[in-house]
């Protein structure tokens, strides 16, 4: 079980996270998380089924890497959605050794009780660094979400992360 305390600077509260991720043989993944706020204990939790298809390994080079199809529930929007999603990585390090990365991800998804789709579509550059220091490792993420045409980054060092979008929010995440 991966737990984990974040805090965000919309929320302006500590959060107890944990997610579990369930998988069989057949690539079918149960991804189960919630988050109790310390401030005021309301919990919100989070439900996710999907099949994962993955491509082979002889492919044209723009064809994803993967696609997901399944639905979610979640406590906060009590609603069901069900959608699809697809993912590319390029490897754009000159060695390659997958150590600089280019990843498009994009997806659709439809609420039983709200009909509107919600698209999603991100492109982000991620660049590792291992042994940055002695026994630290770094990633260094720069993205721009499509759908709500923000950039924003993610800088990770084993434990910690911090995540921003350069203008309205961020939130610092330790795990346990």
């Amino acid at each position: 079980m991966e737990t984990s305390l974040r805090y965000d600077s919309n929320r302006r509260a500590l959060c107890l996270f944990a997610k579990e991720r369930f998988t069989n043989n057949e690539d079918v993944v149960l991804t189960v998380s919630g988050s109790l706020d310390t401030r005021d204990g309301r919990i919100d939790g989070r439900a996710h089924v999907r099949k994962r298809f993955f491509a082979p390994a002889r492919t044209t080079p723009l064809a994803p890497d993967r696609a997901d199809i399944g639905l979610t529930y979640e406590t906060r929007r009590d609603d069901v959605r069900y959608g699809a999603r697809v993912r590319k990585l390029l490897d754009v390090t000159p060695s390659g050794s997958g150590m600089t990365t280019l990843g498009i991800r994009g997806g659709v998804s439809y609420g039983i009780k709200r009909q509107a789709a919600e698209i999603e579509g991100t492109i982000e550059l991620t660049h590792k660094v291992f042994n940055f220091q002695e026994d630290q490792d770094l990633r260094l993420r720069l993205g721009y979400d499509v759908a709500t045409r923000t950039p924003y980054a993610n800088l990770r060092e084993n434990n910690w992360s911090f995540q921003t979008d350069f203008q309205r929010s961020w939130s610092v995440c330790y795990d346990l």
